[in-house]
Formats: C-alpha cells, structure tokens, sequence
C-alpha cells in the first residue's frame, strides 16, 4: 500500500513539532529545564514579597517570574518562529510519498528519500503524525491531508514499518 501527503510548514505545525520532540527526545532535558525554572520562579517571588527589599529589585524579579511563566506557557510557539526564521525559502510545502522500502519528501522541487529505519520515534497529534529524526528534526504529516483517507491504515503502516509503537501527545 502507498500513502501520500501534503504538507504546509506554518506556525502551527513547527509548534506541534516542537512539543513532539520536546514530550520524547528530549524528556529529560525538558524535566530539568523545568525544575530549574520553578527553583528561580520561587526565589524570585520569596524576593518580590519580602518587604526590606527595593521596589525596583522586585520590579525586575517580577519581570523574570513573568518571563519564567511565558516562556513556559509559550515555549513551543516561539521554537516554531525560530525555526521558520531559519527554514530556507521555499520549504513551506512538502508533498510525501510513503512507500514499501521508504518515504520520499519534495520541497521545491528537491527530493530526499528516508528509510523507516531512521526514525527514532513515532508521535500522533489530534491534527498531525509526525516522524522524529533526531534531537532537532521530525517531520509533521497532516492527517486531513492523507491520501488513502484512512488514519487507523496509515498507523498501523507506519508501526510496521519502523517497529515502533506511536506516542499519543493530545494537542
């Protein structure tokens, strides 16, 4: 069986990207970045409400608490506007063709063929499936976009062939 897919690399894909390679790969890294914030989030608001201190040394802890939380609650949204400043101009739109031996993606008229064995791990969203390459490269896979239209097919195509289970992330 062979499956195509066309894909639009906007903000919200390279977010959703982003949360992929962040709840797998890089799980450890994540936990103790998160860790480290909540430890300066709690000094800097011991500091902001403790009295003897100046107005503008806990004017300037509460911008890092507010920056701390920010980044937190937004971390994936600035990743994908990072990573589009540095995507090359025209890989906006990436047509894949999934196959018995492999996968072919072409972007402006530049085709690159992947092995499934190259894939470090699969990763289901509500609106993506997306294949992790490495600690800094996935690839996201519209489901809408799917041709055969079918999900469950495409899942089970894609466990078989890479021998991974997927990872259901929500979002």
């Amino acid at each position: 069986m062979e499956f195509t897919c066309k894909t639009v690399y906007d903000r919200r894909v390279l977010a959703a990207m982003s949360r992929a390679l962040r709840k797998t790969l890089r799980k450890r890294i994540d936990r103790g970045l998160k860790v480290f914030a909540g430890v300066v989030t709690v000094i800097a608001l011991i500091t902001i409400l403790d009295p003897a201190q100046s107005l503008w040394l806990r004017g300037l802890y509460g911008v890092l608490v507010f920056l701390m939380l920010f980044v937190e609650w937004k971390g994936d949204s600035l990743n994908a506007i990072f990573a589009r400043r540095k995507a090359l101009p025209g890989m906006e739109v990436c047509r894949a063709r999934f196959g018995p031996d492999g996968y072919e993606t072409v972007v402006t008229g530049a085709a690159t063929r992947w092995e499934y064995d190259r894939v470090l791990a699969l990763v289901e969203t509500s609106r993506y499936f997306i294949l992790i390459l490495g600690r800094n490269h996935a690839q996201a896979f519209e489901k809408r976009c799917l041709e055969p239209e079918s999900e469950a097919d495409f899942r089970a195509f894609l466990e078989q062939k890479t021998g991974q289970s997927i990872q259901y992330i929500g979002g």
